[in-house]
């Protein structure tokens, strides 16, 4: 199966097609997350391109793809707009199955593990940080190291709070990793506001692969989406809601 993945939740972006697992092509973003209304469209069309040329697949556009997979937040605002409007325009334009992913989830898959619990970290700004919390399902896929599934919706926390927020879900005795990106200064510092007994791990690079695999994963197992579903994982309340006086 072709799979059109892509995420604009951040400036550390992209867009990727695949075949089943094996990536044909990836463009990552070379801009701000507030230009994915005019990246997003180049990016494909490029990687489309690369696909044929590099690999030699027949493939003429977005209605040869089998799955569309994209990121769904957190991150900014203005980009996880663009591309939940981008998969559902062209799911219902070439009647296409779509998979929303979250980059929290995501950002585990990219990280393979192996500890029984892991969460991820994203800096939110404004001295906050959005926090997932998965545990490890070993009987899972096994096409993937491991299948790491939600312990409940994502967090916006402050600094102080991750440690107790922590330390009070995870079961005694049990290993636990933390997983940043890798160019997320903020998120990478908080190390030193936790307990040592957390390991850590840094992803770099874009997490297209990640939103592809998993996208691809739910497509197997019949956990699809209707494009007009498809739903944005903010968290945070954008400014307009929360300044809102009506």
């Amino acid at each position: 199966m072709l799979i059109l993945a892509f995420d604009t939740t951040s400036e550390v972006g992209g867009v990727g097609i695949f075949r089943d697992h094996e990536c044909l092509a990836r463009v990552a973003n070379d801009g701000p997350a507030n230009r994915y209304s005019v990246s997003l469209f180049y990016m494909v069309d490029q990687a489309i391109e690369e696909a044929k040329v590099r690999h030699g697949v027949p493939v003429r556009g977005l209605a040869d793809m089998g799955l569309i997979a994209v990121a769904t937040g957190p991150g900014s605002f203005t980009g996880i707009r663009v591309g939940l409007a981008a998969a559902q325009g062209w799911a219902k334009a070439f009647g296409l199955p779509v998979r929303g992913v979250s980059v929290l989830e995501a950002l585990v898959e990219a990280a393979q593990l192996r500890t029984d619990w892991a969460t991820s970290i994203l800096d939110a700004r404004r001295g906050e940080f959005f926090v997932g919390l998965f545990y490890r399902q070993p009987e899972g896929d096994t096409d993937y190291q491991a299948c790491y599934l939600p312990a409940g919706e994502g967090r916006l926390l402050k600094p102080e709070e991750l440690d107790p927020f922590l330390t009070s879900r995870l079961p005694e005795g049990v290993g636990a990793t933390c997983v940043v990106r890798g160019h997320d200064r903020a998120a990478l510092a908080l190390r030193e506001n936790l307990s040592s007994s957390f390991q850590w791990q840094a992803v770099t690079g874009t997490l297209v692969e990640s939103v592809a695999r998993l996208g691809f994963r739910d497509y197997r197992t019949g956990k699809q989406q209707a494009a007009s579903d498809l739903d944005a994982h903010y968290i945070r309340r954008s400014d307009a809601e929360l300044n809102w006086k009506g």
